[in-house]
């Protein structure tokens, strides 16, 4: 009876260490878990701009098969209607509509481009000039013929697009009214020319969608152009007096080096009151709110200019009017 009550109690205060122990081995699981939970947290939030351009990156790739996939589907089918295989059909609507470039039209170009030829004569460069304009004709009309093609059939059939979730200041400046149904926001450098050649793009679908659509400006100066951040300053500055909008177009649209003399210049040019003006300018009231602007595009995987965002849709660089309008028109036609 004494052994079998000293095993007893050995018994129990075994099970109380193994209890014990047990419960200590889940307080450290639960702990471990809510730490990978953390950083897993914090990965992912460090990642989110990269994988927002991952996915955006893979829907342009998938896009652009899909596109080359009903291209070819449409040939064959025009090709069929015409007795003709797809070859033929290409050779005689692409290659026999293409008009080689004339001699003059060589020489123009290779005259213009004379400084980027590495001092090699017209002679030596004329034939890789006109395999060159030969071979941009030849796309051209390859696209015209495609969508001659898509107009004599209804194609059906897209691809989900991803969407960037964006966060609006509302002192950011903007155009439109500010309940549309389409708000495109635009990342931009002053310095940037791919900007400054996308404006007429720009300009063209502001007067199209006029009172339809919302625009939106966000800074965005990259490290190659030095003058990029002074310039977004300068616009700001402008605003105050009520003219960003005048600045901002004068500074995509009119030569100028933007150096601080020449900021102040176009302030001139625009009557704003040059005291203020230069005032703010000197000051560094926007300097912050610059950075602030940069810090969340590259969250949003920003990675060059112009970026644009049609209702959280990305687009990069320049792109062609037919690109906006598509995606501007789905958005309209899209249900409430």
């Amino acid at each position: 009876a004494i052994f079998e009550s000293m095993r007893s109690h050995e018994e129990a205060k075994a099970g109380r260490y193994s209890a014990e122990g047990e419960a200590r081995a889940n307080d450290i699981l639960a702990n471990a878990r809510a730490i990978e939970g953390r950083i897993l947290a914090e990965v992912d939030k460090k990642a989110a701009g990269r994988l927002a351009r991952v996915r955006d990156e893979e829907y342009e790739a998938r896009k652009q098969a899909l596109d080359e996939v009903v291209a070819d589907k449409l040939v064959e089918k025009e090709a069929a209607t015409r007795g003709v295989s797809a070859e033929a059909l290409l050779k005689a609507e692409v290659d026999g509509k293409v008009r080689k470039p004339e001699k003059s039209e060589i020489e123009t170009l290779y005259t213009l481009n004379k400084d980027r030829g590495g001092g090699r004569s017209l002679a030596e460069v004329a034939p890789q000039i006109e395999r060159q304009m030969l071979a941009q004709r030849q796309a051209e009309r390859r696209t015209a013929f495609y969508d001659e093609l898509k107009k004599k059939v209804t194609v059906r059939g897209s691809l989900p697009q991803p969407r960037t979730a964006l966060s609006i200041p509302a002192d950011a400046p903007s155009l439109g009214p500010q309940d549309a149904k389409v708000t495109i926001v635009e990342f931009l450098d002053y310095q940037c020319l791919y900007c400054h050649r996308v404006q007429g793009v720009v300009d063209e679908i502001l007067g199209r969608y006029a009172g339809k659509v919302r625009f939106v400006h966000r800074d965005f100066p990259l490290d190659m152009h030095p003058q990029a951040a002074v310039a977004s300053r300068a616009a700001h500055c402008a605003g105050e007096q009520g003219r960003f909008w005048e600045y901002h177009k004068n500074l995509l649209t009119v030569p100028g080096d933007m150096s601080e003399q020449d900021l102040k210049t176009r302030a001139a040019s625009l009557r704003l009151e040059t005291g203020k003006f230069e005032g703010c300018l000197a000051s560094d009231r926007y300097a912050q709110r610059g950075q602030e602007t940069l810090d969340y595009g590259l969250q949003l995987g920003i990675t060059g200019t112009p970026t644009f965002f049609i209702n959280g849709r990305r687009l990069v660089g320049v792109r062609p009017i037919e690109d906006f309008r598509a995606a501007i028109e789905a958005e309209l036609a899209a249900a409430p």
